[in-house]
């Protein structure tokens, strides 16, 4: 992860650092004897000033090449360069308004697909085989898997995006499954089953408790095999403040935010920036009162990350709903109930920002209409059919023009790695330490004193009665 600089002091800045130079007369760049002599001794010099990793790019007319130099400095200065340094497969290059890849001369990537694909040819018409192909090879992390961030999966899907990691920690209620793209009366979990102690992420716990209703993630992985079943589909059960979720989705080229919460979109912007992560970001807003009535709908979406303003100085975060979030231990913790009472929620609302979004990413990732103008950002009022454009980034912005944007995992870490966790009171848990397996099994409800005892109780629901069986199905009849 590289960014631009104009920095007066280059060699002191906590940047990664590529030198440049050209061979203009080969078609084929490679490493002479001359840079292999000399540019070890640049590489110690700069790894000893800054932390790098640190590397060096050559251009052609065919093209370029480059390493990077990932070693200490006694391992650079004497060791081979096969072991100091590592070729580099790929440059991805985030343009203003699209993403490009750059593969090197002696890549060792698989090859890019040609992008033929009779199911999206329609839609090679307007941005060509070279689209598809780059759809094909984009990594899309979508953060919420309800009423904005479904939609936006399911059209991801149609569109082709090679790779699609969402991340949610919820299930399906009967309550939101009006707008959960793909989820069926099956999935609606029983809201007296569906466990909300602190330190429970629901969807952890789907299989463990009947009735408990089906993560939305699994749901949306569904709908992306129904479509198209070899896009890669990863689905996290998981609050994206959790390090794990957040490894995933800084790992992905483009992260979409379409969360109920301002805590995880503040969350995300910050990760973009730390990261260097595009980020595509939609909401809506809908105030109705008990005695006016409907007051406003809005809707908003914006594009921030890499070299862009934070959210926050985009005005996408609500610092009062910050703070109602933060009354609730469990908002903090996994991101549950945004403020207290019911809140509006239609599918036909959401789908305005969906839209706007989900065709400036299309734009993005094939570089369609990318010399023609920006994207359609804003927050638009429903109510008085009026588009109000983003505000820009305050020069002294601690997310977007601080110390730590685009700093990778050097940077302050902001995953919450001491999130608190528990069982649901409703599950115990076991082990079967021969087979090398943890057990999970939902208790049975305690029995009413005055009932009568009867013969021998059945070991039916018992803790190793459960976890046999759920061997058994995994282990092939004879």
């Amino acid at each position: 992860m590289m960014r631009a600089t104009e920095t007066d002091h280059r060699y002191l800045d906590d940047m990664a650092l590529l030198m440049c130079h050209s061979h203009p007369r080969s078609s084929q760049p490679c490493y002479s004897g001359t840079d292999d002599e000399n540019e070890p001794a640049h590489m110690a010099s700069l790894t000893g000033r800054t932390a790098g990793p640190h590397g060096s790019l050559i251009f052609g007319q065919g093209g370029l090449t480059g390493r990077a130099w990932l070693s200490d400095v006694p391992t650079i200065r004497h060791e081979p360069i096969t072991a100091a340094a590592s070729p580099i497969d790929e440059l991805v290059v985030i343009h203003d308004r699209e993403l490009e890849r750059i593969r090197t001369t002696d890549s060792r990537l698989p090859p890019a697909s040609n992008g033929e694909d009779e199911m999206r040819d329609r839609q090679a018409l307007l941005h060509g085989a070279g689209g598809n192909t780059r759809l094909r090879d984009a990594h899309v992390a979508v953060v919420g898997a309800g009423g904005l961030g479904a939609p936006i999966v399911q059209t991801l899907a149609h569109l082709g995006v090679g790779e699609i990691t969402v991340v949610d920690p919820d299930v399906v209620e009967e309550s939101n499954r009006s707008r959960i793209v793909g989820a069926r009366p099956a999935d609606a979990g029983d809201p007296e089953r569906t466990p909300d102690e602190d330190g429970v992420v629901p969807a952890a716990w789907a299989e463990a408790i009947d009735g408990c209703g089906t993560p939305k993630a699994e749901v949306l992985g569904r709908v992306v095999s129904d479509i198209d079943p070899s896009i890669y589909y990863h689905g996290i059960y998981e609050e994206v403040q959790a390090p794990g979720a957040l490894e995933q989705v800084v790992a992905a080229d483009v992260i979409v935010t379409g969360t109920d919460t301002a805590t995880s979109r503040r969350f995300v912007s910050e990760a973009a920036q730390q990261y260097l992560r595009p980020l595509f970001n939609a909401g809506t807003d809908i105030d109705v009162d008990d005695d006016a009535g409907l007051r406003s709908i809005a809707t908003s979406f914006q594009v921030s990350g890499a070299n862009r303003a934070c959210l926050d100085c985009l005005d996408a975060i609500n610092e009062d709903r910050i703070d109602a979030e933060g009354e609730d231990e469990d908002n903090l913790e996994y991101g549950l109930d945004l403020v207290a009472g019911e809140q509006p929620s239609v599918i036909t609302i959401n789908q305005e920002p969906v839209q706007r979004l989900t065709f400036a990413l299309h734009r993005f990732l094939t570089g369609l209409l990318a010399d023609r103008h920006g994207f359609q950002t804003g927050t638009y009022s429903a109510t008085s059919d009026r588009l109000v454009s983003d505000a820009e980034a305050a020069p002294d912005c601690q997310f977007c023009n601080g110390a730590f944007t685009a700093t990778g995992d050097r940077g302050v870490p902001i995953a919450k790695t001491g999130l608190y966790r528990t069982t649901p009171s409703t599950v115990e848990t076991g082990s079967v330490a021969e087979l090398g397996l943890d057990a999970a099994v939902e208790k049975e409800p305690a029995k009413d004193k005055a009932e009568p005892e009867g013969d021998e109780p059945s070991n039916e629901h018992s803790l190793l009665a459960r976890i046999k069986s759920t061997v058994a199905r995994y282990i092939p009849q004879l």
